[in-house]
């Protein structure tokens, strides 16, 4: 029974846990942030520092191209050395975009032209290269680009990314394509796992070299978190993909470590204005992502709020001769992200304990949990555990043991049977001595 108990405490505490890592506080900035969608967690602790729209949906533009390069990373076994040219139905599509957009970002590169598989991958992460991405597409697909995007809406499915909807490689306008900032973390995520991605995103300039059209190949990067001469370059972040919308603005996806501290930041349809009052689509999602970082590097530390082995005084125990109450503590420590401002001493205790514990009981066995609480709000689960042991009497066992028997079906059926009986009996000797003396006054 004890053995039993011990384990439905801790599916109980597995799915506090569970509650909590999605309910935990979450902050607000002092200051206004112009994208759309914002999604920001610490990578550390999984805790979500910020978000803002972040499941609702919003076209990816150029963050599509992500998806794009994360499937050529895995679909591709020898991208340096596999050659890829341009078809003739790319470049006029490229050609047709521009015209009814205003013009698109492109790689320089032309009908009939040769590039490798990587080359390709360089000039969509550093150029946002919408035909770039198209060749790359056709030729997964198997000279179907509907077909990639088949794979591509496959490929979110398995990740976990409930709420997207890619219609092209390269992200150009079209509102039956969406997403969510949480979705393209997810991405991001997986993205960094991939062998050689980083070098990728990171890679501010590239040189890809002559091809059968092209003398050389030179790429500068249109991510401003990278660009050195740029007054959005942070060099405390990693940029992972950029990209522009023509009404939406801009969107920037990037971690940052800085003194131990990790983030993974994803900012959606940003359009902001300068400190003039300008219009500043094109760089808003930047701004707003070097001010978010900013605000998370100085706001939150890692704080320890609860020590292993803390009293939580007494609670009822039962079946132990000459103890009636057993002490009880914390079984680990517990260490947040929280505002630097806020003292470990602001942590409210709420223990979560059963009416009484009974024994046998080790010292260390789960009783029960602790939930740490800052603000109102849950930040945090602990367990409870005996601060001692507690042997289990054998009289008081078997004394259980037998008001236990008095209280089942058949125990109570046989007494009631026997208390029948015993009433048939007596009716049944009552009603012979009045025969008897009835017999007795007729002889008489």
């Amino acid at each position: 029974m004890k053995k039993i108990f011990s384990i439905l405490l801790a599916l109980m505490l597995l799915c506090s846990a569970m509650a909590v890592s999605s309910s935990a506080a979450e902050y607000v900035p002092a200051f206004d942030v112009a994208s759309q969608a914002v999604y920001l967690v610490n990578l550390d602790s999984e805790m979500t520092i910020y978000q803002k729209n972040a499941t609702k949906k919003i076209e990816p533009s150029a963050l599509s191209q992500l998806m794009t390069v994360v499937l050529a990373l895995e679909r591709i076994q020898d991208p340096e050395n596999e050659q890829i040219t341009m078809k003739s139905y790319i470049e006029n599509d490229m050609y047709e975009y521009g015209l009814a957009l205003g013009g698109i970002r492109l790689a320089g590169l032309y009908r009939n032209e040769t590039i490798s598989a990587k080359n390709l991958m360089y000039a969509v992460m550093i150029r946002d290269a919408n035909e770039a991405a198209t060749m790359l597409a056709d030729y997964i697909g198997d000279g179907s680009v509907p077909y990639f995007v088949e794979l591509m809406n496959k490929r979110a499915k398995e990740l976990g990314m409930k709420n997207t909807n890619f219609t092209s490689p390269h992200g150009l306008p079209d509102p039956e394509s969406y997403t969510t900032a949480k979705d393209m973390a997810i991405l991001a995520r997986h993205a960094m796992t991939l062998e050689g991605f980083e070098t990728l995103a990171t890679t501010p300039f590239y040189d890809g070299g002559p091809t059968n059209r092209n003398q050389t190949l030179n790429w500068n990067t249109r991510n401003a978190l990278l660009a050195s001469t740029s007054q959005y370059y942070n060099p405390s972040a990693t940029p992972i993909k950029s990209g522009y919308h023509h009404k939406l603005g801009s969107y920037s996806m990037a971690t940052a470590k800085l003194n131990g501290y990790s983030y993974l930041l994803v900012c959606m349809a940003s359009n902001g204005v300068d400190s003039e009052g300008k219009s500043n689509a094109a760089y808003s999602a930047f701004d707003d992502t070097n001010r978010l970082f900013e605000w998370a590097f100085d706001t939150f530390k890692v704080k320890s709020l609860l020590e292993r082995g803390k009293s939580f005084g007494e609670m009822p125990l039962k079946m132990c001769w000459g103890k009636d109450f057993l002490r009880v503590m914390s079984a680990d420590s517990f260490t947040a992200l929280i505002p630097d401002a806020i003292e470990a001493s602001s942590i409210q205790f709420e223990l979560d304990l059963p009416e009484y514990v009974v024994a046998p009981v080790h010292k260390g066995d789960l009783v029960g949990q602790v939930r740490l609480f800052l603000a109102g709000e849950q930040i945090g689960v602990v367990g409870v555990v005996a601060a001692e042991g507690a042997a289990v009497s054998r009289a008081l066992l078997l004394l259980e043991a037998l008001i236990g028997i008095t209280r089942t079906f058949w125990f109570k059926f046989i007494v009631i049977l026997l208390v029948v009986l015993i009433i048939l009996y007596i009716m049944l000797m009552i009603i012979r001595n009045r025969n008897r003396r009835r017999y007795r006054s007729v002889g008489k």
